[in-house]
């Protein structure tokens, strides 16, 4: 046998070895828990178009006025400047950005931005007002330019000779939302062997009163741009680390900063629709997340029912003021909302009856069957199909409504109560006859339908008490699609089924079904519904009236 071909065979298989060995190291990094939680030390500018800010900006560069479609600034920090290559650069050289991570440190500094400073503010020394454009309180008649001072951590605005009179050796004390912040000197970043990249490794909760920092999660697919928008507004007033858009491996990697925040409370918001905010809160219950954090909603979805049953709206605000977010979710209190087990094990009517194993899918708002989930399983489909290209909230709707006018001229649920057996606290429902059942934890269905407000209308009905965390689902029935225009209008009742706290449902035949707005076809099954534990959100409660508000 030749040496030289032994030799050979021999470095091809180290080779080999080598190459895999390569591999392995690269999936194990992709594939841990960590890996994904980069963090950089380096204070890059994140540069957005400034139509986001919706004010006039002056280049910090050049001085001079920036159009919209011309102007960028950095959602960090805020600094401004023009799109154009010489601007952009001379701001990455000259001017440093927010530090997301600080090592053997126990404080920061602060990172004062000159000019473009937000629409009515005070200044911090003076308390008068410090005009956006000319930002002086002794000139008589100013000329509009870059003028004013504004720290990008603590967010304190100054006169520029107001700004003069500073100490500016003193440390930032991250100003009003310090309880909501993670101070870049928190968080513990470490290398691992397979990777140059920094991973978050460890928070250490800072020395802050009522520290329960809030963590921000969009989904920037969810209502046009909103979602991005919102994400750019807040990075600004937040550490940027604490801001992420949902990836494509849903919120698991975003929600590493909660847990590894424990056992300190946390917040969340979740920028996105009712099936987002399902997401995140899954999650959280999967990772088995201690103490829970409480989830605030900024809705971008079509329904959000959750959302205004928790008092966040039925659609974000028109003006994204993140000073007001903010506010809203400190003044929030943490409530508990059911999550019901919904339990599917499929059937097969063969002799003997054939069960396959038991699906789990967690319903906190409804669960349905009949022609409202059929009418949202087409529109779904029109939605993943490679044809649909518009994506708003009045498109959505228009979707809503030609598939339910089709439903009313051709109804493809007549009798479904034929094909349903329905147990209540184990006991058989005599059901009359329905296109629909409806389950209810909250008081919101059908994007603010309120089925349990609406069976209270009648004069000497029992009036039934919905709650999101008594462990009972009310149940109702829906005749027909027009009967559910009737019901949005508010010119009609649902019709009463019952309310129980273990619910059975033997389905006999192929039916369409939802949950939280979730739609899916279901081949006969056994399905039970039960309460099993319980997530945490944010109520906002409306704003007390002022003593001296006109009545």
């Amino acid at each position: 046998m030749d040496i030289a071909k032994i030799d050979l065979s021999v470095e091809a298989l180290i080779g080999s070895l080598v190459a895999l060995s390569v591999i392995f190291a690269f999936c194990r990094i992709i594939l841990s828990d960590d890996a994904v939680v980069c963090i950089s030390r380096k204070s890059r500018h994140s540069w957005k178009s400034i139509r986001i800010l919706e004010q006039a900006c002056f280049c910090n560069v050049c001085e001079i006025l920036l159009t919209p479609s011309a102007g960028l600034f950095c959602d960090c920090c805020g600094l401004c400047t023009h799109s154009t290559p010489q601007c952009q650069r001379q701001a990455d050289r000259d001017f440093r950005c927010k530090d997301k991570c600080l090592r053997n440190a126990k404080s920061v500094q602060h990172l004062w931005v000159h000019g473009n400073l937000p629409m009515n503010v005070n200044c911090s020394t003076c308390g008068e007002e410090v005009d956006h454009h000319t930002a002086t309180c002794t000139d008589t008649d100013p000329e509009p330019g870059l003028d004013g001072w504004r720290c990008a951590w603590c967010q304190r605005c100054y006169h520029n000779n107001c700004f003069k009179k500073l100490d500016l050796s003193t440390s930032c004390d991250l100003g009003e939302f310090k309880d909501m912040i993670f101070p870049p000197y928190s968080i513990v970043a470490a290398r691992t062997r397979e990777s140059m990249r920094l991973h978050l490794a460890a928070i250490h909760p800072p020395d802050i009163e009522n520290w329960e920092p809030l963590l921000v999660i969009a989904n920037t697919k969810s209502g046009s741009s909103t979602g991005a928008n919102v994400l750019s507004l807040l990075r600004g007033y937040l550490n940027p680390l604490q801001v992420m858009e949902l990836g494509s491996r849903g919120p698991q990697d975003a929600l590493q900063w909660v847990a590894k925040t424990s056992p300190r409370p946390c917040r969340i918001l979740v920028a996105g629709g009712d099936g987002t905010i399902g997401w995140v809160m899954n999650t959280i219950y999967a990772l088995q997340i201690k103490p829970q954090p409480s989830v605030a909603i900024m809705p971008l979805g079509t329904g959000n029912d959750l959302s205004r049953v928790l008092g966040w709206g039925p659609e974000p605000p028109s003006d994204l003021d993140p000073v007001q977010i903010l506010r809203s979710i400190r003044r929030a209190r943490s409530i508990n909302l059911d999550r019901y087990d919904l339990q599917i094990e499929k059937l097969h009517y063969r002799l003997p009856i054939q069960r396959h194993p038991t699906k789990t899918i967690h319903v906190y708002n409804y669960f349905s069957v009949g022609v409202d989930a059929y009418i949202t399983y087409n529109f779904h489909k029109t939605r993943e199909s490679r044809f649909y290209l518009l994506s708003s909230r009045i498109f959505n709707k228009m979707l809503y409504f030609c598939f339910g006018t089709q439903q009313v001229m051709q109804p493809d649920c007549e009798r479904i109560n034929q094909k349903l057996i329905l147990h209540l606290d184990n006991k058989l429902i005599d059901l009359p006859e329905l296109q629909a059942l409806v389950f209810l934890n909250i008081d919101s269905w059908g994007a603010g339908c309120k089925l349990c407000e609406l069976s209270n209308s009648a004069e000497g009905e029992v009036r039934w008490q919905n709650s999101i965390s008594d462990g009972v689902m009310e149940v109702f029935g829906i005749v027909s699609s027009f009967h559910i225009a009737q019901l949005q209008c508010n010119i009609s009742k649902p019709v009463r089924i019952g309310q129980a706290k273990q619910i059975r449902l033997q389905v006999n035949a192929t039916v369409p079904m939802q949950a939280d707005g979730e739609p899916w076809m279901q081949s006969p099954a056994d399905i039970r519904l039960q309460a099993r534990s319980q997530a945490r959100v944010l109520k906002l409660e409306p704003e007390p009236k002022s003593r001296n508000s006109s009545n």
